[in-house]
């Protein structure tokens, strides 16, 4: 995979848990209402381990309720299936309409034929992030204005710990142009920036670096955000060494292709 160039200007921190968290800033965050609907194509590993393949994604605001006394957003996940029912294998995520964390996760599998669910968890503190399982979203608003902090903050949450810390900035298309490029248009080709600010969000994890200490690898997600449309327009996670070479390499990438709304 090619490496990530920089495109970020202005920087900001968070991550996959919300335990002792700075304030938050103001900033952007994405706007979703109750009958958005969005598809992305994922580069991902293929089940062989050689090569890659492509597959499909279908994103669903279902409704909106109130769990645990917060008012939250209700997002449908397929995996695979871009069909717009409420059945088979999927996800649903309880995403607080505040500050977008999930607190509640409920998963429908097939296992051995047959569909298993639902099964339900619970994060009462919200969960968020850039992990490759789970909701991927950044901890919103985006802290554009902000000073840049790169400590890495200890974090825990129904997911387990880690040190992590998040850079968000404005961007423009010119220094995207490189990112939203479509290598394969059969698989569906990528929406475009149009008509409102563009901003990247840059996410790691990993143990700080220790004087003397052995050279860990830092995990990363790179996301590049429009406000014109409920989702991000391009992702990409893998990992680089913060000695010698610290060139991103992306072990999996994903592009937002259609997105619309159906009102009830």
């Amino acid at each position: 995979m090619r490496g990530t160039r920089a495109v970020l200007t202005v920087l900001a921190v968070a991550t996959f848990g919300l335990a002792a968290s700075p304030a938050k800033p103001k900033g952007y965050a994405p706007k979703w209402r109750v009958g958005d609907w969005w598809v992305t194509k994922t580069q991902v590993p293929s089940v062989t381990g050689h090569g890659w393949r492509w597959q499909l994604n279908r994103y669903d605001v279902l409704s909106s309720e109130r769990v645990a006394g917060c008012g939250c957003l209700v997002l449908q996940v397929k995996f695979g299936d871009t069909t717009p029912t409420r059945d088979g294998a999927r996800y649903i995520y309880y995403v607080r309409a505040d500050d977008y964390v999930v607190i509640r996760q409920v998963e429908y599998s097939w296992q051995a034929g047959s569909l298993v669910g639902p099964t339900t968890f619970d994060f009462p503190e919200g969960v968020f992030g850039d992990l490759v399982f789970g909701q991927q979203l950044p901890q919103f608003p985006l802290g554009i204005a902000a000073p840049r902090d790169s400590t890495f903050y200890r974090r825990g949450s129904g997911l387990g710990m880690a040190n992590v810390r998040q850079f968000a900035g404005a961007a423009d298309s010119a220094s995207l142009a490189g990112y939203l490029g479509d290598p394969e248009p059969r698989a569906g080709a990528p929406v475009k920036p149009r008509g409102s600010k563009l901003f990247s969000v840059l996410s790691e994890w990993g143990a700080p670096r220790e004087s003397g200490g052995p050279d860990m690898p830092y995990t990363y997600s790179l996301q590049l955000w429009c406000g014109a449309y409920p989702w991000r327009l391009y992702s990409e996670w893998g990992k680089y060494w913060p000695r010698g070479s610290s060139t991103r390499r992306a072990s999996r990438r994903s592009w937002l292709i259609a997105s619309g709304h159906k009102e009830k």
